[in-house]
């Protein structure tokens, strides 16, 4: 989607685009601007609900992003396009791995207490996934040219590995430790809180690696030694703890069960119940004290020793963010979120800070603002479209209505998606947010310093991130919903015989693959040859290309959504695919009208962002504290104790608490 031209040209040997005056007005919050972002992410989250987690909310990052970047006027914005599109997706990505059902049921669930923590906590699940996301979407914006590109050396070794674990660590758990059935996989010996903790373990250690890679191993020898002493250390430490009668005491205070209550666990019914502990753990208690001393002499050395170049720091501090929180708060705290539920939100709150503590280190205080009111304005989003939610589906509630005519009159708006209402409205909230935080920076950061050469391999590995990888690891889930039973037919064959050679047989993974990456092979191709020789059919202009590279991403997504339903469409899929669909031709109009070729905008930089800061922290302060109490004193005024449905009745406290009467248990299917 680039060439190697230079900053004043949209292609080699093109004229420079003519410009026309600088604006005043900032064209960020035009009407129409901002109906685009707006859309942008309403359209991405009503079909990540249909993928899930980190991989589907990377889609509605990348394109509103892309919007963003567009719409601003800023020609130095427009050339990193590319570059907002993977950082969109990246800090989008994080929240994903948020458990958050069981904080929506709790705001249906009649129970007073129950429904203001349940606001609560989607307040808090909404600021860090939009928090992270206006985050990620803020550092092309921010960055100077020399240390955005070197941070995609780390970056690539760190998505190497995420790659690696996402192909092979589900083959290795079937061959080293297996589960009865993909539904029990809280059984597995590296199950821990169903959290991703052996994710964030490999991406720390690729961190450690590149590092002593980048020092050539300077050292090296005093990470033995240190590595080697704070294990010995450890043993001797647990075996004088052994030897005074301390461990056993230590271990209660540490390792509890999450089970029945303690008559359970007096009878020694512990084989089923979780843990706060990975499963494997009281199979290698012995090892636990050089294990632990070990990791504090390979810290000690990373402390002394480690340089964290090129960008690899932050996700040093987000990497280590993430077990401290993650450890300290639902493991050795016992704070969970929605238990039985996983507490991946504590890793993702400890990613969170971590960032913002090397963003101060670093003064790149745009960054934080932009996190800050990112955040703020998707923890009013995700509360808030639960509570408008509950307040809609009053109208006709058989929970409510005594009136046997005026329930049935209501019955087809009471059947309605209404969790797909849910998740388009919050969408829509978040690209609200990330248009006013890039809005503000639009205005307030210098225009960016692009001194440093270009390096050109990392607009192509923006791009393939941003299209080929986002699309397969997306769209693969699609081949559950074709090789499904459907009223006794089969969409997509099992396996399937190549034509006219009977010998090649392949299943539908596998034609899928082939097909698939030899598509994104050919667009790799074509972008490496673009890079040397301009294709026509890319745009010259900036704008051209983030139109055409928005575009090609939304309707890919849009009709591949669309053809993963079609294989069990019924009317109850029309307020996602069918308004995800208008929302999409509408979005698309936008985005070619919107912005201007040859507008100018011109930055009033500010010398700092200390008082912005205060105010956006005061405003997320109060909005957390005044907006839930109101959510829950509304919702109760029209149901009072009345369970609303439309999700499951489940309680957060109480004897009747979903985590005492229905823990999570090895043997039966993970809810």
């Amino acid at each position: 989607m680039s060439t190697p031209a230079s900053n004043t040209t949209g292609a080699r040997g093109a004229p420079p685009v003519p410009s026309q005056p600088a604006q005043s007005r900032n064209p960020s919050f035009r009407l129409r601007a901002v109906l685009l972002a707006a859309l942008s992410l309403s359209i991405g989250w009503g079909i990540r609900g249909n993928y899930g987690h980190e991989a589907g909310a990377m889609f509605p990052g990348a394109i509103t992003a892309i919007a963003v970047c567009l719409v601003s006027g800023r020609e130095d914005w427009r050339q990193r396009v590319a570059y907002f599109a993977l950082f969109g997706a990246l800090g989008w990505a994080f929240g994903g791995s948020i458990s958050y059902m069981h904080a929506i049921a709790y705001t249906h669930s009649g129970q007073y207490e129950s429904q203001l923590y349940g606001f609560y906590a989607l307040f808090l699940i909404g600021f860090l996934w939009a928090a992270l996301g206006g985050a990620g979407t803020a550092l092309p914006a921010v960055l100077d040219r020399g240390s955005l590109t070197e941070m995609f050396k780390p970056l690539a070794l760190l998505i190497a590995l995420w790659a690696l674990m996402y192909f092979a660590l589900e083959p290795i758990e079937n061959r080293f430790a297996p589960v009865p059935d993909g539904n029990t996989r809280q059984a597995s010996p590296l199950y821990w809180l169903d959290s991703d903790w052996l994710t964030a373990a490999v991406i720390l250690a690729g961190i450690l690696l590149f590092d002593l890679v980048d020092r050539r191993f300077q050292k090296i020898a005093h990470l033995v030694v240190l590595a080697a002493f704070g294990a010995a250390l450890g043993f001797a430490a647990q075996w004088a703890l052994k030897a005074a009668g301390a461990t056993e005491q230590i271990g209660q205070w540490l390792f509890h069960y999450y089970g029945y209550g303690d008559a359970a666990l007096n009878e020694g019914h512990t084989t089923e119940f979780v843990t706060n502990w990975p499963n494997f753990l009281p199979n290698v208690v012995d090892h636990v004290g050089w294990v632990v001393g070990l990791i504090v002499g390979v810290g000690i050395y990373f402390s002394l020793y480690g340089a964290f170049r090129r960008g690899s720091s932050l996700f040093l501090h987000m990497a280590v963010g993430w077990f401290a929180a993650f450890v300290v708060l639902p493991v050795i705290l016992d704070l969970r979120l929605t238990p039985p539920r996983g507490d991946s939100w504590a890793g993702i709150l400890g990613v969170y800070l971590g960032a913002i503590v090397y963003l101060f280190r670093r003064r790149l205080t745009a960054v934080v603002l932009a996190s800050i009111v990112c955040g703020t304005i998707g923890g009013i989003g995700f509360s808030g479209a639960a509570w408008s939610k509950l307040l809609l589906v009053s109208l006709g509630n058989p929970n409510l209505a005594q009136d046997v005519a005026a329930i049935e009159a209501w019955r087809h708006w009471q059947s309605a998606n209404w969790h797909s209402y849910l998740e388009q409205s919050y969408g829509f909230v978040n690209g609200l947010g990330v248009i006013v935080a890039l809005g503000l920076l639009a205005r307030c950061v210098p225009p960016l310093d692009n001194s440093a050469p270009r390096r050109p391999w990392t607009e192509v590995f923006a791009i393939i991130m941003a299209l080929p990888v986002l699309t397969y690891i997306n769209m693969v889930k699609n081949l559950d919903e074709w090789t499904a039973l459907y009223a006794g037919h089969q969409p997509v064959p099992d396996v399937m015989q190549a034509p006219l050679w009977d010998r090649l047989e392949l299943s539908a993974f596998g034609w899928f693959n082939v097909f698939f990456w030899a598509m994104s092979l050919a667009l790799v191709a074509m972008v490496m040859v673009h890079f040397r020789r301009p294709l026509a059919i890319v745009p010259s202009t900036w704008l051209g290309r983030g139109q055409l590279l928005y575009v090609v991403i939304l309707w890919t997504f849009i009709i591949g959504n669309f053809v993963r339903a079609l294989t069990s469409f019924a009317e109850g899929r029309l307020l996602t695919e069918g308004t995800v669909l208008v929302n999409a031709v509408i979005a698309t109009v936008l985005l070619l009208v919107t912005p201007r070729t040859m507008e100018s905008f011109t930055p009033k930089p500010v010398p700092s962002f200390g008082g912005r800061l205060v105010v956006a922290m005061l405003v997320a302060l109060l909005a957390a504290a005044a907006i839930p109490p109101l959510e829950t004193m509304s919702v109760r005024r029209v149901y009072g104790d009345a369970f609303a449905g439309h999700a499951g009745q489940i309680y957060r406290f109480g004897e009747n608490a979903t985590w005492r009467t229905a823990p999570i248990l090895k043997t039966q299917p993970h809810r």
